[in-house]
């Protein structure tokens, strides 16, 4: 079981998707994942807040389903209440992913601010100053 996990961007923080979940944890299905997802969603909450995302059906009178996306902490936990014969993998699959994800957004360059106009601004006043400055006597 050496899939990787993608990780999507919810709430300005990298989260796992419900689905991405419920195939390798061999937990009976997406549904069955939601419902202990909802079953547990105050103890989740403790993690941080609970993204979820109406999706509306493409079957015609279905409802639409709520889907959930988990932070690392809240993924971590709900493959642990599961405790299915693959929970222990899983949950290094989750591990593994928000690692791969930290060390990704440490190795992209920061974004250093554009100094052009604060020197351009600087080198006026300097100018200004060094104008005033000639016509003024010592004393």
């Amino acid at each position: 079981m050496a899939k990787s996990i993608a990780l999507h961007t919810a709430d300005g923080e990298p989260r796992i998707h419900d689905v991405e979940l419920a195939a390798p944890l061999a937990f009976g299905g997406t549904k069955r994942l939601r419902d202990l997802i909802v079953r547990h969603s105050r103890a989740l909450e403790i993690y941080g807040s609970l993204h979820t995302v109406e999706k509306t059906s493409e079957v015609k009178g279905r409802r639409p389903a709520r889907e959930f996306f988990l932070n690392q902490d809240q993924a971590i936990r709900i493959v642990m209440l599961a405790d299915t014969i693959t929970s222990v993998e899983v949950c290094a699959m989750v591990v593994t992913a928000f690692i791969e994800h930290g060390r990704s957004e440490s190795s992209a360059p920061s974004s250093s601010p554009d100094l052009g106009p604060m020197l351009s601004i600087l080198q006026q006043i300097a100018e200004t100053l060094a104008l005033l400055t000639k016509h003024v006597a010592p004393r």
